[in-house]
């Protein structure tokens, strides 16, 4: 694959997943992951590194496109930054955590995880909705950093900042909608960064200017731009649209890359 039409198809897939990002507090990962996984082997990085070359990755580019997004919904006033400042610390340590215990996961069990991980939050967007009513539930600060530092654990294993987690969580301890995407999208920030970090620190798995450790520059340079492009009109949209429509349409696209993985990897079809 030539590298102007891998960076013209990274640069698209960051618009898309940065929208998602800013407008549902989830998408950067779960677009850039599977897309990641299945094309790296192109660029000379073999089915046994290339899943844990695009959890790297997909932190490194999720750290930049948060950026964009947080500015937005500071600006408008939806960060709850006292929870923030509760929380981050705890999941820090999920991601370090995390960070190291994936390194010694074979490519075929990340690929499991990541698959097992798409279908759940599939099915989970494609149910009905349970109402909640926007009042704050009380829930003691230790609570929030326990489910910080699993939360940490869980995106440091699907290369994200655990917004996918931290979102309906928040959700249903009775903040509204826009104000959980907003303030988990603020605790991903140093989450994401942190476990970028760590991933960038180990040997790359293979030779060469185009990998910093397992973060594969290439990729990350095209989605990232990308995302900072969109992140903000999701943002923004945010606050103004349903997005009823939109998590059901990308249910069946996470549906559709999942099996799609599955297929490609499974050993039968190798």
């Amino acid at each position: 694959m030539s590298l102007t039409i891998s960076l013209s198809l990274f640069l698209a897939a960051g618009l898309v997943g940065g929208l998602l990002l800013g407008l549902i507090g989830v998408g950067m990962a779960l677009i850039a992951v599977p897309l990641l996984t299945m094309t790296l082997p192109l660029f000379g990085i073999g089915p046994d590194a290339a899943p844990l070359t695009a959890l790297a990755t997909s932190m490194a580019i999720v750290s930049v496109g948060s950026i964009s997004s947080i500015v937005t919904h500071h600006r408008l006033g939806n960060v709850d930054w006292q929870l923030v400042k509760t929380t981050v610390p705890a999941s820090l340590t999920g991601v370090a955590l995390g960070s190291v215990a994936a390194t010694h996961l074979t490519g075929d069990t990340l690929r499991s995880i990541f698959c097992g991980f798409l279908l759940v939050i599939a099915a989970r967007m494609l149910l009905p909705e349970k109402k909640r009513a926007d009042k704050a539930i009380t829930t003691g600060a230790w609570t929030y950093r326990l489910v910080g530092a699993l939360i940490g654990v869980a995106g440091s294993l699907i290369g994200a900042g655990g917004g996918v987690f931290m979102v309906p969580f928040l959700a249903s301890r009775g903040h509204t909608m826009v104000r959980a995407v907003a303030t988990s999208t603020t605790i991903g920030l140093p989450v994401s960064v942190f476990g970028a970090i760590v991933y960038s620190c180990q040997p790359a798995p293979v030779p060469g200017s185009t990998m910093l450790g397992y973060v594969f520059l290439p990729a990350f340079f095209g989605l990232s731009v990308g995302s900072l492009l969109a992140a903000p009109f999701g943002a923004k949209l945010a606050s103004r649209v349903p997005a009823r429509v939109l998590r059901r349409g990308f249910a069946i696209l996470l549906l559709i890359l999942a099996i799609k993985m599955l297929v490609a990897f499974n050993p039968l079809t190798r």
